[in-house]
């Protein structure tokens, strides 16, 4: 399978005061807990994230994307391979290097921020029980989506640690009888955003560095 089949996530640009349609008081307060714990309350202070989106396997590097987020401006400026473009996340272009540069901030945005954007627009939140992570019992939440993103029909669900609040692992469900696994590890604050800085998932491992919130 090829490592671009498997990070195809979909990503929406943040709306404030826009929420997710819950069908029950329960997925509501969990969404609630993560979103908080995540450091959801600090989010309309972010002004530009900077991040590099690195994907491993048995030691050897297999993907790397620089992104430079321009939060305000609606713009992300990406490096990857041999590509350099800057896409307007509102309207981007369609010429390959900003389709190419759209994609890649959908995918390594989401695995960065997906806690956080549980109650975008589109998104549908449900209690779906607690299951088992790593040996930990979890509450977890179904993720499903309302036709945006670039892959709509795609489901997750998050496994919810029950100290921290925060995604312990996900389930990504990219079709019916197809799961891939993938742990949410070694947190950080930047700038008041409490993010994943590394996920083992189905064999590969995908890591963040270089990480810089700018709120000012």
């Amino acid at each position: 399978m090829k490592i671009r089949a498997l990070l195809v996530l979909p990503f929406f640009i943040f709306v404030a005061g826009v929420r997710a349609q819950t069908p029950d008081a329960k997925a509501e307060a969990l969404g609630k807990e993560l979103w908080q714990a995540s450091g959801g309350e600090n989010w309309s202070k972010v002004k530009a994230i900077d991040f590099t989106f690195i994907v491993e396997e048995n030691g050897k590097e297999l993907a790397r994307a620089v992104h430079h987020w321009d939060v305000i401006a609606g713009t992300d400026h990406v490096k990857w391979k041999d590509k350099d473009a800057t896409v307007n996340l509102t309207a981007p272009a369609t010429d390959d290097a900003n389709k190419g540069a759209y994609a890649r901030w959908v995918n390594d945005g989401y695995w960065l921020l997906a806690p956080l954007k549980i109650f975008d627009r589109g998104v549908k939140v449900t209690a779906n029980g607690q299951k088992e992570s790593e040996g930990v019992m979890c509450e977890t939440l179904r993720l499903n989506f309302e036709g945006v993103g670039l892959t709509p029909t795609d489901q997750y669900v998050l496994y919810l640690d029950p100290q921290t609040k925060l995604v312990r692992a996900w389930d990504y469900i990219p079709k019916v009888g197809t799961v891939m696994h993938g742990t949410w590890e070694k947190y950080e604050t930047f700038g008041g955003l409490k993010l994943a800085t590394e996920h083992n998932f189905s064999g590969k491992m995908i890591r963040f560095a270089e990480i810089k919130v700018r709120t000012d």
